[in-house]
């Protein structure tokens, strides 16, 4: 079983802690919160109240014992940086950060971090993406000009086989995934014998202009 703290019991990182209980991983929670603590006996393995500034509390910790460490401390710049500079020093082998701008993320990656995020920046990106994009479901962000995205097909594609679209010569994106909406299954790396229906959703990754030429 894989084994994750988080540290900080916002709105982030509650949720966090709760989807990867229900994901069947273990998970210490912490924050120095009391009210926070005791308001997730359903969310995590173990939650501990106490500082997570304080190198000695990590230490005793185990940071060892985890497979991943996701910081969460809200507007509290010095606390994050501070705990993931002694999460790297300690020997964590994954941390990732919410961070709240451009310049903190980049702080916590320069002390050790190994992603730094901006929840809200990644968000309003793919609600941008889906009011652009009539037929886009969901916008994935992934590094240089790449992302994952979730499209409706267009008229066009619906009763036509992978092959004959020829998605990855003319548009230069590759289909890695069908979802059935009647069903919520999915049908991964279809082949090219696949014949794309109209209650099908396309998951597909290539570059964002490219990506953005399939939109309806």
């Amino acid at each position: 079983m894989k084994q994750f703290a988080i540290i900080g019991l916002g709105n982030f990182g509650a949720t966090v802690a709760a989807e990867l209980t229900k994901l069947k991983c273990k998970v210490t929670a912490v924050d120095i919160d009391r009210g926070r603590v005791q308001g997730l006996p359903d969310r995590a393995h173990q939650a501990i109240l106490a500082d997570a500034t304080d190198r000695a509390f990590l230490q005793q910790l185990g940071v060892s014992n985890y497979d991943c460490f996701v910081v969460s401390t809200g507007k509290d710049w010095h606390a994050s940086v501070l705990i993931t500079l002694h999460l790297k020093e300690l020997g964590a082998a994954r941390v990732i950060v919410k961070a709240n701008s451009a310049d903190h993320a980049k702080v916590l990656e320069r002390v050790g971090a190994t992603q730094a995020i901006i929840p809200e920046q990644q968000m309003a990106r793919s609600l941008s993406h889906s009011l652009a994009n009539p037929n886009l479901v969901d916008y994935l962000p992934l590094s240089g000009e790449y992302c994952v995205a979730e499209l409706v097909p267009p008229a066009g594609f619906v009763g036509k086989q992978l092959l004959e679209l020829q998605l990855r010569t003319k548009y230069h994106v590759q289909v890695i995934a069908v979802k059935d909406t009647r069903t919520a299954e999915y049908d991964f790396v279809p082949g090219g014998d696949y014949t794309i229906r109209a209650t099908d959703v396309l998951i597909v990754l290539g570059r964002q202009a490219d990506v953005e030429k399939l939109k309806v």
